[in-house]
């Protein structure tokens, strides 16, 4: 197969069958040239669910680290599809607690992240889909809070409310089997497409509430930028409330520095 040049998208976090306004898209897109053998996921795929973020809009959430242009956009959204600008609400409030500055994610020093835009909070009705293996089912409301990298890779945090600490155990005990099964999930998906099965899954921490998982693998372009890369991911059960984050490593970009070792105390912090 010849190397031919793509333009790399990443999908940070996605509300199966509902598309997003670009300003608070649950895409995060990256343009930079990039040598890729990987082949593009068909028409059927979430990949072509994505929307165009233009440049004017870099401070857009999640995460816009450059001009940004998915590689097969199926449609470019307009403000009116965007969530609402409703008063705040108990439940808002209570997302908002959940929420983490630049300085508390991973790897800060190394890192250097940076917020890009206050975070968007919206009602949900559907499933959220965070990648290739965890989907979550029953939330009532989601807040997003992208960042960006010194090396221009994305973190995002995903908090989701849902209407009492019982859902909400459920969906966290549905994210934890969800990970357990994501090393063959994910090698699937590397065989359909004709990749190495190279992934490889562990979970690096776990706490009462809360775990901690590494994914290093090929990736396939679609839910995730393809190529060699790092997942950190991370869930915490509060209350009602679960905390998602997770942010990437791409060996396009800049070798791996992140210690798993830490995540104990990453899912602490979510936990406060």
């Amino acid at each position: 197969m010849s190397r031919t040049t793509s333009q790399r998208t990443v999908r940070l976090a996605v509300l199966t069958g509902v598309t997003v306004l670009t300003m608070t898209a649950a895409y995060a897109v990256t343009q930079y040239a990039d040598a890729s053998q990987t082949p593009a996921p068909p028409a059927s795929t979430a990949a072509n669910r994505q929307v165009t973020a233009p440049a004017a809009q870099q401070s857009a959430r999640p995460t816009s680290h450059t001009s940004v242009t998915p590689a097969n956009p199926a449609s470019t959204l307009t403000p009116t599809q965007g969530p609402s600008q409703a008063p705040e609400h108990a439940e808002d409030t209570t997302l908002a607690a959940s929420r983490v500055d630049s300085t508390q994610l991973p790897d800060s020093a190394e890192q250097k992240w940076k917020e890009l835009a206050p975070p968007s909070t919206r009602k949900l009705s559907q499933d959220f889909q965070l990648n290739e293996c965890v989907k979550v089912h029953g939330a009532t409301a989601w807040q997003q809070q992208g960042f960006i990298s010194a090396h221009k890779t994305p973190a995002v945090q995903d908090s989701l409310a849902f209407q009492d600490e019982a859902s909400a155990r459920s969906a966290f005990r549905q994210v934890l089997a969800d990970m357990d099964t994501c090393e063959a999930t994910s090698r699937n998906l590397q065989k359909r497409y004709g990749l190495s099965a190279d992934v490889e899954v562990g979970r690096t921490a776990t706490v009462t509430d809360g775990a901690a998982w590494s994914r290093t693998w090929t990736a396939v372009e679609g839910l995730s930028a393809p190529g060699a890369q790092a997942n950190h991911i991370y869930a915490v059960q509060r209350g009602a409330v679960l905390v998602l984050l997770h942010f990437d490593e791409w060996d396009t970009v800049t070798p791996r520095t992140y210690d798993p070792a830490g995540d104990a105390d990453v899912l602490a912090t979510l936990s406060r």
